[in-house]
């Protein structure tokens, strides 16, 4: 199932990726009243730079579907990959996310890159469930909470970049 993510931010590329490397920011991404989290940031060489994030979420809110899957919590592991500033001043990522004890996977691309006086960040992605029979209905079901966690990290970015 395809997701796709689009907001225009007030601040420059480089700007809002200082922000992103942060752990301070990644920390407060993940940060939840449920269960445990994590963020870890490392330096890769060349201008690039890692993201790994870890946090529990009670799934007492989901379908059915899900929690029958992962039981009264999932956990959600985000990886991305951040690549060198290109010359046209866009820096992309290679974006992963799995579910720990559920085959509940997203691949895809981060994009920040300039738009006027500020900047577009995109998320273009693909979620598989690879359950046969009922993997359509938990990526369904997962879709709007993905598309959730986004547009509160464009909120927490906005929040920091003021």
């Amino acid at each position: 199932m395809k997701i796709s993510r689009t907001t225009s931010l007030d601040a420059g590329v480089e700007d809002v990726f200082a922000v992103i490397a942060t752990h301070a920011h990644q920390q407060a991404k993940v940060a939840t009243e449920h269960g445990s989290s994590s963020a870890t940031i490392t330096d890769l060489g060349g201008d690039r730079l890692g993201v790994r994030t870890e946090r529990e979420l009670p799934t007492r809110r989901m379908p059915t579907v899900v929690s029958s899957l992962v039981g009264d919590t999932l956990k959600v592991t985000e990886e991305q990959t951040w690549h060198p500033l290109r010359a046209d001043g866009t820096r992309t990522a290679d974006l992963e996310l799995h579910v720990t004890g559920a085959p509940i996977r997203m691949r895809g691309t981060v994009t920040l890159s300039p738009a006027g006086g500020g900047s577009r960040l995109v998320v273009d992605a693909d979620l598989t469930c690879s359950v046969p029979l009922i993997g359509r209905k938990v990526e369904a079901a997962a879709k709007p909470t993905i598309e959730e966690s986004f547009d509160d990290e464009v909120r927490l970015l906005r929040e920091r970049l003021r």
